[in-house]
């Protein structure tokens, strides 16, 4: 009897979070809780206008940073950019581009994968002392096709820090033919510079990494709304691998549910009574809503972007030239 308690308890918790996390979908109260730990990143050669930028998220008070390995690689060189940059978020994004990219501090890569597609980043730790906020990762598995996400990132149109909405559309595995790669497909919008960001879901937590941008079918017509986003499990398993140790947010840990059967609470079974069989009920479609951009647009240029690193590389020449002379 006991055991019975047990199994329905565990039942209606499932049931009643999977349906708070579908309507407690409040993607502004997210943003809000979220986007502290969300940064923008660039790679460059020093004395070069060739330069990657994408996003990333802050993953441990310690500096770690998770992103795209194609963010960080050079690909004329076929290796890392010799200098990367991370960008914290100002306390309020403004749409100037130099006081909104003023939190600047140097990177350093630790670990990637190619195949994968992630990347891990390190930076100061007194960089993100004053800030209480990282993220956190939410297993996967446990997502559904319909279930509501959101991406935070840094596309060119839509400005720094941008937060745009949309669901799962399917699970696919070992995309691309590579082992382990197991990735969403959302219609969640994504676009250059959104490369490494976090897929985001009702909860606040992490479920992906955005990665990749589909635009065309093997069939060479174009596509529009249709992204991927490497699993969190992936993502998690990579770390374990390189010996950075995380853990998934339970759906208890992230929002207790009350119990709604005592233990002591006494059961009565209901007698088996003769019953006709219904018809199947008719499967109900999985209502996808529209993809939105929740953020206000503030268009950036890359080569404003590329400006300032370059007048950072020129300072840092200067102030070498200076210290050589002294």
């Amino acid at each position: 009897m006991q055991m019975l308690i047990q199994i329905i308890q565990s039942f209606i918790v499932l049931l009643v979070s999977t349906t708070v996390a579908a309507e407690d979908f409040d993607p502004r109260k997210i943003y809000s809780e979220t986007s502290d730990a969300v940064v923008l990143i660039t790679g460059f050669e020093p004395g070069q206008r060739k330069m990657s930028k994408g996003t990333g998220s802050i993953i441990r008070g310690d500096g770690l940073i998770l992103t795209n390995a194609h963010v960080i690689i050079n690909e004329n060189k076929g290796r890392p950019f010799n200098e990367l940059r991370v960008y914290l978020k100002p306390e309020r994004v403004s749409g100037n581009l130099k006081e909104d990219t003023s939190l600047r501090y140097k990177a350093d890569l630790i670990e990637y994968s190619e195949n994968l597609d992630l990347a891990l980043l390190k930076i100061k730790p007194q960089a993100i002392s004053k800030r209480s906020t990282t993220l956190q990762f939410s297993d996967s598995d446990l997502v559904s096709i319909g279930d509501p996400v959101l991406a935070i990132g840094h596309p060119e149109q839509g400005g720094l820090w941008t937060l745009t909405t949309g669901t799962i559309s399917s699970h696919i595995s070992n995309y691309g033919k590579i082992q382990g790669k197991n990735v969403f497909q959302t219609e969640t919008s994504f676009n250059r510079g959104n490369s490494g960001g976090p897929l985001i879901n009702a909860r606040g937590h992490v479920v992906g990494v955005n990665s990749m941008i589909a635009r065309k079918a093997t069939d060479g017509q174009m596509i529009t709304g249709v992204n991927f986003s490497i699993k969190s499990r992936v993502v998690v398993d990579w770390l374990s691998s390189k010996n950075f140790k995380f853990k998934f947010i339970s759906r208890q840990t992230a929002k207790s549910v009350p119990p709604l059967i005592s233990s002591n609470a006494k059961i009565n079974l209901i007698p088996k009574t003769e019953t006709k069989e219904l018809p199947p009920p008719t499967p109900k479609k999985v209502l996808q809503k529209s993809p939105q951009i929740l953020t206000k647009k503030r268009p950036y240029k890359e080569e404003d972007l590329i400006k300032q690193v370059e007048d950072e590389m020129e300072d840092m020449m200067n102030e070498m030239k200076t210290t050589n002379f002294n």
